[in-house]
Formats: C-alpha cells, sequence, structure tokens
C-alpha cells in the first residue's frame, strides 16, 4: 500500500482524532499482490487522511476483503488463488494475525469489525479441517 504522510497536524477522517501524522492510502497491493487503486478521480479531489492506528486498520481491511473475496470464489467452485494451499495457509496466517491485532488494539474500531475477521477464521479454519488442509 503507498501512503502519503503529513506532518500537518489535523484530524483524522474516520475516527475525528486530532493527530499530528497523517497518512492518505492511495495505490498499492492487494494481500495477493494484486495492483488496485482505491482512489477515484473524485476521491483524489478530497482525499481522506487518516491518523496511524486508523492507516493501521484500513492496511488489514484490505487484505480482509481480498482474502474474503477469494474464500467466496474458492467455497462457491470458482477460481480461486486460494485453491493453492500455500496460498490458502498463507492467507489463514494472516488472517490470525489480524485477529490477534485488533483484539489488543483500540476500541471501538471504526474501519474493520473484529467480528467479521474473527468468522472470516472461522470459516478458514473449518474449510482447512473439512478439506485436510493442515498448517
Amino acid at each position: 500500500m503507498t501512503m502519503e504522510k503529513t506532518d500537518q497536524p489535523g484530524r483524522c477522517d474516520s475516527c475525528c482524532r486530532v493527530s499530528s501524522v497523517l497518512y492518505k492510502v492511495s495505490l498499492g497491493h492487494d494481500f495477493f499482490d494484486r495492483a488496485y487503486n482505491r482512489l477515484s478521480a473524485v476521491d483524489d479531489q478530497a482525499p481522506r487522511w487518516y491518523c496511524e492506528e486508523c492507516s493501521r486498520e484500513k492496511d488489514f481491511q484490505r487484505d480482509v476483503r481480498s482474502i474474503r473475496e477469494e474464500f467466496l470464489r474458492l467455497r462457491s467452485g470458482s477460481d480461486s488463488l486460494l485453491s493453492d494451499p500455500s496460498n490458502f495457509l498463507r492467507a489463514r496466517q494472516r488472517i490470525r494475525e489480524i485477529d490477534q491485532q485488533i483484539k489488543k488494539g483500540r476500541s471501538p474500531h471504526v474501519i474493520l469489525s473484529p467480528r467479521d475477521v474473527a468468522i472470516l477464521l472461522m470459516d478458514l479454519d473449518s474449510w482447512a479441517d473439512d478439506h485436510g488442509i493442515a498448517g
């Protein structure tokens, strides 16, 4: 993920906390290293700026979103990057890490729901058990 940093004090566009350092999330790659641009031409005219905690949560949200989309493809029988057991295990580990981070992080979470992450992790664990994917 590409993040532009400003040292100008300002208000986080997500949690509204005043912060001395803000980040603008723009171009980058998702968990599977696919390029993406979360900014449209309209959004770039009025970019959103995030405090450090919200920018980290935004990063987690991007990974959760891309892993969830691939998992839904896998469950439906469509082509999925998670069909490769090594990708599946790596994705499950990433969700585990995110789950641990948001459990010990701030509360309330304004970008990513801890419940959504926990449900995805349970679904991945169940799929692994049902399909003999060890790891």
